[in-house]
């Protein structure tokens, strides 16, 4: 199958080599890596190990001049690598990060790679031989933590204060409003979900990223349940999936806490599913109303 990044890479080499503030180029992400999780729709993950950051981050000219923009995204991260996220002419996306060699001296100094680093990467520019030092990579996913007792009680607590404004804004037609709190109901959610993997499926258990690859690490029955979760701006379909979501969480939660020996504060989620389901029949009459 035909690459359709090969020939921006190639680009993306050529302009590397010579700009003489470019030092090595390093891949990381899926196709980095020996997992089979890559496709031909993958992305490429680009760390640009400069001599001086600045040039690249005070002005975008660079990677125009690696093929046609499409649009880009520029994050300023912190304490991290800054980095920018460009889709090249044709979708075909680069996430760069822009950093110097202190990336790469922290994890030879040591003799260890990042968690990144640590799932594989590839080095395909070295003017300076420093990325020969790194050590190699083993493939390995990084352990997720486990929820502490502060922690899982805090998410259950707040899934649950969300879904009690849901019948409020479900009997006054205010969709979009039922749609901004479902979605953070969903953020937790998903934390849910990967709790209950690690806690299920064992610690090693690789969980991704925002649901990527979701199917590979959760169970048969909670990955045909997710289909119910999501639901059509319109009242009636907003209550189905309201109650599919409660029943999903409500099952994870007993079944991580069971697990994992945490304590279950059942009260937030018993008293505001009997408050939230008292008003089925007063928003099945509505139903239809604008």
């Amino acid at each position: 199958m035909t690459d359709p990044h090969a020939e921006l890479i190639e680009r993306l080499m050529a302009w590397a080599e010579a700009e003489d503030n470019i030092r090595a180029l390093i891949q990381t992400g899926s196709i980095a890596r020996q997992d089979g999780s890559a496709d031909r729709l993958s992305d490429r993950d680009i760390e640009i190990i400069a001599g001086d950051r600045e040039p690249l981050l005070a002005d975008d000219a660079w990677f125009h001049d690696i093929g046609p923009v499409m649009v880009a995204l520029r994050l300023e991260n912190g304490d991290f690598f800054d980095t920018r996220l460009v889709f090249f002419e044709g979708g075909r996306k680069i996430d760069f990060t822009v950093a110097d060699r202190s990336r790469l001296d922290v994890m030879i100094g040591t003799n260890r790679l990042d968690d990144l680093y640590e799932r594989g990467y590839r080095v395909l520019l070295d003017k300076d031989g420093l990325a020969a030092a790194l050590p190699p990579a083993i493939g390995s996913s990084p352990r997720r933590p486990l929820p502490t007792p502060a922690e899982f009680a805090a998410t259950v607590n707040e899934f649950w204060f969300e879904v009690a404004h849901m019948p409020m804004y479900l009997m006054r037609g205010e969709l979009w409003v039922v749609k901004f709190r479902d979605w953070t109901m969903k953020e937790m959610l998903l934390r849910m979900l990967e709790w209950h993997a690690l806690a299920t499926r064992g610690p090693e258990t690789d969980t991704w990223y925002i649901g990527t690859k979701l199917r590979r690490w959760t169970d048969a029955e909670t990955w045909d349940e997710i289909h119910e979760v999501f639901a059509r701006f319109d009242r009636a379909d907003s209550w189905r999936g309201l109650v599919a979501t409660m029943t999903l969480f409500t099952r994870l939660t007993r079944e991580t806490a069971a697990a994992l020996g945490l304590s279950y504060p059942v009260r937030a989620e018993q008293s505001v599913t009997s408050y939230v389901l008292g008003f089925e029949a007063e928003i099945a009459r509505l139903d239809g109303a604008p």
